[in-house]
């Protein structure tokens, strides 16, 4: 699948939100010095190579650069499918991810549920940040640890709270934080990101009433496609598949872990 280029240029606008970035004829390095150990700022991205030989020497280079700056990791993004026997002949042997591009059928609106007494509220101060933060250690701590996401909701807090044009909603019923997500908006094209639901409000319609609201923020800001993306070996992309999302492509991730 090819993917539309104005979805791909709206993916490298919002991660140029949290990161500088530094562009030459072959790759886009993304790179966020308040949060070194954050892969999805600090990535590189891999333009169309015109060969194979090309690829693994860009590949190659990238890795040596950040073993160079003593980083403990190398992140590379693509727009095409690595091959294997491209992939065996590196020095060194990454994790590979395939990502989906998913954008939604803006006609199933109208039927999305939503769930009553739900409030959903977009993220415009420091206590509101507070309450990211109580949702991302609700959900991530185990797997990614306190401190990191203590440094990560700050962090992409400073962003929310900025005119640099990620905004973030929490989903509040009857008080209580549900879950929260993340809308970026450009030239047309609404990204869906970072969306989280706490664990014991999954599977309850909460996720669902989250989503519908920030696709109607969406299309009232004259957005015409709304597009996330999930990791193909989740089991989330059936949920999204379930209320209207459609695969429209597919990316590659490589991570090396120095």
């Amino acid at each position: 699948m090819i993917i539309d280029h104005n979805i791909v240029e709206c993916e490298l606008e919002y991660t140029k939100c949290f990161s500088e970035d530094y562009e030459n004829n072959n790759v886009i390095r993304f790179r966020d010095d308040q949060l070194r150990d954050m892969y999805d700022h600090n990535y590189t991205y891999i333009k169309e190579t015109q060969n194979d030989s090309e690829f693994k020497r860009i590949i190659e280079d990238e890795v040596l650069l950040r073993l160079s700056g003593k980083h403990k990791f190398c992140n590379i993004v693509l727009n095409s499918v690595a091959s294997n026997p491209l992939l065996s002949t590196l020095g060194f042997k990454p994790e590979l991810s395939t990502i989906g591009y998913y954008a939604f059928d803006v006609s199933q609106l109208p039927v999305l549920p939503a769930l009553p007494g739900c409030s959903i509220k977009k993220v415009k101060s420091q206590e509101d940040i507070q309450d990211i933060l109580y949702c991302d250690l609700q959900h991530d701590e185990e797997i990614l640890g306190y401190d990191f996401c203590i440094r990560r909701a700050y962090r992409r807090g400073k962003v929310y709270v900025s005119d640099q044009g990620v905004d973030s909603y929490i989903c509040y019923h009857n008080g209580d934080v549900i879950g929260n997500c993340d809308l970026f908006i450009h030239r047309g094209i609404a990204k869906i990101e970072d969306f989280a639901v706490i664990p014991s409000y999954q599977r309850k319609g909460y996720g669902t009433t989250i989503i519908k609201e920030l696709i109607r923020i969406a299309i009232e800001s004259d957005a015409h496609t709304v597009y996330l993306l999930t990791d193909e070996d989740d089991t989330a992309k059936e949920m999204y598949r379930k209320i209207g999302f459609k695969k429209i492509g597919e990316r590659t991730d490589l991570f090396f872990e120095l």
